[in-house]
């Protein structure tokens, strides 16, 4: 017999999909509209100290698919300046319309929410977080070209995709895209990110962490074994 599984809260569905499983398991569950609402001033004080809360409504439902929203830090956000902004306290009655405003396609964007006219924390379309490299490893590009660093910029136009004769795909159509690089004054590269625009790829920009890389030759299975990996008895002095 097949498991049941307990519903959600209100407006959250009780399976995960699989688009935001990677942000489930970096922030926890996400939570209903009525439940932010309820919590919301703990929500947005936490989001002040750098937590991402993620809000769950179903818009689409006649598409099969939920629609989510995360309450964010402002450093998630590509381009603040030039989005909507929301006083707290007219973001929380009409949260609903918050949330179908970042999401909404394909006309969506982040919703700043502000604090006596500071802005504070914003509402974004929870996929915009997906693949944001980790706090501790993205550039922060102030502090990096006042070091003497250098960033450039280049705009890949992409592919269109490509059809048999039959019209069956045969090749993937590349979107464009634009890619930005970080060099330290010394000429070394030590970071890429790349976006839909140009303040989205400067929101990637990260610095692979050192474990990604070594000196060491690959690993050869059928090579030679190194003298110290021979056993005792075939080490010859």
């Amino acid at each position: 017999m097949e498991e049941t599984k307990p519903a959600g809260p209100a407006g959250v569905p009780a399976q995960v999909p699989p688009r935001y499983k990677e942000l489930v398991e970096q922030w926890g569950p996400a939570v209903g509209v009525e439940d932010a609402r309820t919590r919301w001033g703990k929500l947005v004080a936490a989001a002040e100290d750098g937590t991402v809360t993620l809000i769950a409504m179903d818009t689409t439902a006649s598409l099969g698919y939920p629609t989510w929203a995360a309450l964010a830090p402002l450093d998630k956000v590509a381009d603040p300046g030039r989005c909507p902004v929301w006083p707290l306290t007219s973001a929380r009655p009409k949260l609903a319309d918050v949330v179908l405003a970042a999401t909404r396609f394909p006309d969506g964007a982040p919703q700043i929410l502000t604090r006596h006219r500071r802005p504070v924390v914003a509402l974004v379309a929870a996929l915009t977080l997906v693949d944001l490299p980790p706090d501790g490893e993205r550039i922060e590009i102030d502090a990096f070209l006042r070091e003497g660093g250098t960033i450039t910029l280049a705009f890949d136009p992409g592919q269109d995709g490509a059809t048999d004769e039959e019209g069956d795909l045969v090749q993937e159509p590349i979107p464009e895209r634009y890619i930005v690089r970080a060099k330290e004054a010394d000429g070394g590269e030590i970071g890429e990110g790349e976006g839909d625009s140009v303040a989205e790829a400067l929101l990637r920009l990260w610095r692979p962490p050192a474990h990604l890389y070594s000196d060491e030759p690959p690993f050869d299975p059928w090579g030679k074994p190194r003298p110290d990996d021979l056993p005792e008895s075939t080490v010859r002095f």
